[in-house]
């Protein structure tokens, strides 16, 4: 995946998180993960339960993730982001591989010092700026 690639190297992303997927600290509480299947709505509840067991006990109590990954299929704002109600957000950030486009939700949000709205933005530069 050169989004990744990219991601990893300009951003830069070095800490990274021991587990089964590949997961970097951005920033405090602030965790980026690569997924290298395609994301689709039928596989997105099954990801979230996957990352709450795998990271468990890995990674700071609150915390927001940031799923990167590839899709075929248009997805809502809404769509794209999660709460389980307690202590985990994830935002998912997805390259339409069919029309070469990157879906991501950038809504303001700063429960429990979840706000990823400057990660995106860096993203969004690093991949959309240096085409």
């Amino acid at each position: 995946m050169i989004v990744k690639d990219k991601l990893i190297k300009e951003y830069p992303l070095t800490k990274k998180v021991e587990c089964s997927f590949e997961c970097y600290e951005v920033v405090k509480r602030k965790y980026v993960i690569f997924f290298n299947e395609k994301i689709n709505m039928n596989n997105m509840e099954t990801l979230l339960n996957d990352i709450a067991t795998i990271v468990k006990n890995k990674v700071s109590m609150v915390r927001t993730f940031i799923v990167v990954g590839e899709t075929e299929e248009q997805f809502k704002k809404e769509d794209l982001v999660y709460f389980n109600g307690v202590d985990t957000f994830v935002v998912y950030y997805l390259k339409n591989i069919k029309d070469n486009t990157i879906s991501f939700n950038e809504q303001r949000m700063l429960f429990f010092g979840a706000g990823w709205r400057k990660i995106i933005k860096k993203f969004n530069k690093i991949l959309l700026e240096n085409k």
